[in-house]
């Protein structure tokens, strides 16, 4: 509370005024980290003071650290907490004056503190509930940025005495002073009059003012009481005061709706600035001095410019009513500043959507609700009721988060913050897409779906951080790498949110992929062969893949992913047929590719001989043995490439019959044994004529010398082709019937007497001699001779040989 008992001379003020032409004051840097400290007891200007910080502070220009009590009124810091509750500031610490002075000029009472106090507050509480302030000065100069804190001291100065004498302790290990120095950019102290006069607030703590400004180890700017005096403010006349507190301390103050503005010009200035705007500096960078009370004039005060300990003065420079326009609007928000009190619920789950209600006073149809200061969907449900919605975006990370209200009128005003906690849940994963994929094939993207996601939420490959994308707090997008899917196998796929922990994990599964067979070599083999090497070509061959024949496994070694090489055991080749060739891969994926044939040939055969090997013509059916190898069940005899009734005796031996027809002809067969593995080199097999009989010859005797002649060969089985043999000489044959020959022999082939002979021979290749028949030659001089002697004959017929062959 101001009150001036004297005014200072014109023209002192006017030299004092030019000065400000040439002062340096530091305008304040928006939000102003600041410390109110008032008497708020005698006088109602100390809530208008506060309402104006309050809505300051709402529109984002003030950070209010502590609020401090100086009044000995057993209310004033109680009063303070309902005021800033209502507010929506339930949380700021107030610190309360413990002394029990001042008490002159009824600077301790208060016609309104203890009615607020029940009222608005917590009906009976009382300044012994809150701590020393001294104790919250130096707990929020501790906690505060170096050089970052505004006083605004509006009412007495033993709590900034108390602060300056001070000893380190717990909380900070810097004494009052050095605390003070390090921490505090300018107090503003709004009392005294400049440059020199005497008013309340120094003269009822005369000794403690004068020792702070004695004392302050920084910049003072002071704000007489000739600054506000003028500028009249005061809450809304349209407040309702049983709601209002703003305006039920003014009502309760002599049912005044106005007062000085004395505090507010300070706490304006304090915040705003505005030298060479709203202000001036009659007095820079001087001394300001405070007679204690030991003086004649206890409380006086005076400003000079020398020496310059860094106090000021300020005069406004727009006009009363100007100043009371800028105050006005901010005191009168009290009915206009949206007052949040409580959310319900408190607490929500991360990722979850809600619908939140918020309760408080001054809401509006226009009134927004704003979560960390962005605009969500509002539903206007009273003038103390609003509800907005907030999705599982909003909500997706764990923490407090900022709920305020905002009021368009008169610019915009902001309420207090209510913290809506998000609690961190662990995440919870129900699904990935896809869930598998082929070796080889990355990288893919994955989408996991579930819920309590988070924008902190990552996807988790075996415990190891992918690359992850927030979608929704119930969906999330990771890249699987080309590494991670370069071996079949299963991947554990987790969602890890830092602050609350991992969900539990799904399979991933990275398959073989499904082989793809090109070709064999070779593609073919002999049954009963001996066991080789498959080589199998083709594609998505893995280590591990295994070739089949006919579905059973066969030792397989990879060589590549087109190449595999298998060992064929002669087992499988012991009979011809077909074999199903493939190849699996293992799981998991993996599969059989389609098959291909391997073809297992019967050997071609060896016929190494028949038995027998000729027949006469016309004597079949036979049975023929054919002897060899590689012969099979299925081997057949074939007679000129004709198959006959063949039996398998061995594989080395077949029988055969061998037909009439086959033996009507004298001739060659051609035989050959045929099966699936192919065809034998042939043998010959002999069709013969049947050998020729000779009966009798004629003549016979023959006469020899007598020239050649016609022999007549009578017997069976001739043919065209016989000959008649002399001694195994063929002679010029005739056939005259299968019964009879005749044959041109020469004389001379009968100039040796005796028997010869006569045989048939059918000529090769189905050749035959018949049995011999004896030729009688005879002498023609031995028949004339014959009673002399035979032996005569003979020997002149030997003579007639020799000595005339042209007789022969």
């Amino acid at each position: 509370m101001k009150r001036p008992l004297s005014t200072a001379a014109l023209a002192c003020f006017l030299l004092f005024f030019a000065i400000s032409l040439f002062a340096q004051l530091q305008e304040p840097v928006q939000p102003v980290n600041l410390i109110i400290d008032s008497d708020m007891a005698s006088d109602v200007d100390d809530v208008g003071d506060h309402a104006v910080m309050w809505a300051l502070s709402s529109r984002g220009e003030v950070n209010v650290l502590a609020l401090i009590s100086s009044s000995a009124n057993d209310y004033t810091a109680p009063c303070m907490r309902a005021i800033a509750n209502y507010y929506g500031h339930p949380n700021v610490p107030v610190g309360a004056h413990k002394g029990l002075t001042p008490v002159v000029e009824n600077s301790n009472m208060s016609v309104y503190t203890q009615q607020i106090t029940n009222q608005f507050g917590i009906p009976g509480d009382t300044r012994a509930n809150y701590p020393d302030a001294v104790t919250v000065y130096r707990q929020a100069l501790a906690n505060a940025p170096d050089h970052s804190v505004y006083i605004v001291a509006e009412g007495f100065y033993q709590p900034l005495q108390a602060l300056l004498q001070s000893q380190p302790d717990s909380i900070s290990p810097l004494n009052g002073v050095q605390l003070v120095a390090q921490k505090v950019r300018r107090l503003v102290s709004s009392a005294g009059w400049f440059p020199s006069g005497n008013e309340h607030n120094f003269r009822v703590d005369a000794d403690a003012a004068s020792y702070v400004f004695a004392n302050w180890p920084g910049e003072i700017v002071s704000v007489g009481v000739q600054v506000g005096g003028d500028v009249i403010t005061g809450p809304s006349l349209s407040s309702d005061a049983t709601k209002d507190p703003v305006k039920r301390a003014y009502d309760l103050f002599n049912s005044s709706d106005t007062t000085p503005a004395w505090g507010q010009v300070a706490l304006l200035f304090a915040v705003r600035g505005g030298i060479g705007t709203n202000f001036s500096v009659p007095g820079y960078n001087g001394t300001t001095t405070v007679n204690n009370s030991a003086s004649l004039s206890p409380g006086s005060n005076s400003w000079m410019q020398t020496p310059n300990s860094g106090h000021s003065y300020i005069a406004k420079l727009i006009a009363a009513t100007d100043m009371a326009a800028i105050i006005n609007p901010l005191l009168q928000g009290s009915s206009n500043i949206p007052i949040l009190r409580s959310i319900s619920p408190t607490s929500v789950p991360a990722g979850s959507s809600q619908t939140v209600t918020l309760t408080g006073n001054n809401f509006f149809s226009d009134s927004q609700v704003l979560f960390n200061g962005n605009n969500r969907p509002t539903t206007f449900l009273s003038g103390t009721q609003l509800s907005v919605q907030l999705t599982g975006a909003d909500l997706a990370n764990p923490g407090p988060q900022a709920l305020t209200v905002s009021n368009s009128e008169d610019g915009g005003w902001v309420s207090g913050v209510a913290n809506l906690t998000v609690l961190a849940t662990a995440p919870i994963l129900t699904s990935i897409s896809p869930a598998s994929a082929v070796a080889g094939s990355g990288p893919i993207t994955l989408t996991a779906t579930g819920s309590n996601f988070t924008t902190t939420s990552v996807v988790q490959v075996n415990g190891a951080n992918r690359s992850t994308s927030f979608v929704s707090s119930t969906q999330l997008t990771a890249t699987l790498t080309a590494g991670d899917l370069a071996n079949a196998g299963s991947l554990s796929i987790t969602v890890t949110t830092a602050s609350s922990g991992t969900s539990t994990p799904l399979t991933f599964t990275v398959n073989h992929p499904v082989p793809s067979l090109a070709g064999i070599s070779p593609s073919t083999a002999a049954a009963g062969g001996a066991a080789f090497t498959l080589t199998v070509s083709g594609s998505n061959f893995v280590n591990g893949s295994v070739v089949q024949v006919n579905g059973s496994s066969r030792s397989t070694a990879f060589v590549s992913g087109t190449q595999l090489s298998a060992s064929i055991p002669a087992s499988d080749l012991a009979s011809a047929g077909t074999l199903s060739i493939t190849v699996v891969n293992p799981a998991p994926g993996g599969g059989a590719s389609a098959a291909l044939p391997l073809v297992v040939n019967n050997p071609a055969p060896s016929l190494t001989s028949i038995s027998p090997t000729s027949a006469v013509v016309g004597s079949g059916p036979i049975t023929l043995t054919a002897t060899g190898s590689n012969f099979t069940p299925s081997s057949v005899v074939q007679v000129n490439g004709a198959s006959r009734s063949t039996s398998f005796v061995s594989g080395a031996q077949l029988t055969a019959t061998l037909t009439a027809a086959d033996l009507s002809n004298a001739g060659f067969l051609s035989i050959t044994v045929a099966s699936s593995g192919g065809t034998s080199a042939p043998l010959t097999f002999t069709v013969k004529n049947p050998a020729p009989s000779v009966s009798s010859v004629s003549p016979n005797p023959a006469i020899s010398l007598l020239g050649g002649y016609t022999l007549t060969v009578n017997g069976s089985g001739f043919v065209r082709s016989s000959v008649v043999q002399v001694d195994g000489k063929s002679y010029p044959t005739t056939f005259v019937s299968p019964t009879q020959l005749k044959a041109q022999v020469s004389s001379s082939d009968l100039l040796s007497l005796g028997q010869h002979n006569v045989t048939v021979v059918k000529p090769a290749p189905v050749c035959g001699t018949s049995n011999a028949v004896t030729l009688t030659v005879a002498s023609l001089l031995g028949n004339i001779l014959e009673p002399a002697g035979k032996e005569l004959g003979e020997a002149l017929d030997l003579q007639l040989q020799s000595s005339f062959p042209e007789l022969v």
